[in-house]
């Protein structure tokens, strides 16, 4: 008689509870902030027992800031085609629509001024910008490496740069964040990384 295939320890991550838990989070995020969103409302409005969410995500600061992890790897991944000007402009247009009339970027501005008030929150949202950033300056670096970009580029002065326009005209002036926006912004970008000189024939962005 053949034996019973073994049946796997733990119940596998469900990709739609995924994404109802993402969903929700960013709603009550928008809805009433992050100081009045309550475990207890993911769980109802994401059909997800509270025990499951508890068991992926021991806090509410963990929580909320894996859901941006996640939003940011989706939404704003990181390009690798070794072209630094189709990169960063790549980068530069997924993090302007990303935030162009979203719900992300409508609740935003409410999450980043009450991080000020939870040591937690703050501590973990400093976090994965610096996990971002950190990834944006790896390609800035193989820019360099590569003899696309200037040697004595300022790879933190650029990486804060990138991130800095987008938000804000998100948190301060209101200003479109539309795609002939963001083609400007990496334009500036772009000059600014190359010091002047031209990109190498082989690199050059196709019209």
């Amino acid at each position: 008689m053949t034996s019973p295939t073994p049946r796997k320890r733990g119940r596998p991550r469900s990709t739609e509870a995924d994404s109802a838990i993402q969903a929700a989070v960013i709603d009550l995020l928008e809805e009433v902030g992050y100081t009045g969103m309550r475990i207890d409302d993911v769980a109802e409005r994401s059909g997800v027992s509270k025990t499951t969410i508890y068991r992926r995500w021991a806090t509410k600061a963990t929580l909320v800031v894996d859901v941006l992890r996640a939003i940011k790897s989706e939404r704003v991944p990181m390009p690798e085609t070794g072209d630094f000007d189709r990169d960063l402009r790549a980068i530069v247009r997924d993090l302007y629509s990303s935030l162009d009339g979203t719900s992300l970027g409508r609740a935003l501005p409410g999450l980043l001024a009450e991080k000020s008030a939870d040591p937690e929150l703050s501590a973990a949202i400093e976090q994965l910008w610096t996990d971002r950033q950190a990834m944006v300056a790896t390609i800035v670096r193989r820019g360099i490496t590569t003899g696309q970009l200037r040697p004595d580029l300022d790879v933190a002065s650029l990486v804060d740069m990138l991130a800095a326009a987008a938000y804000y005209r998100l948190l301060i002036t209101g200003a479109p964040l539309d795609r002939p926006s963001a083609e400007r912004h990496a334009d500036v970008l772009v000059a600014c990384a190359r010091g002047g000189q031209a990109a190498p024939p082989a690199r050059r962005r196709a019209n």
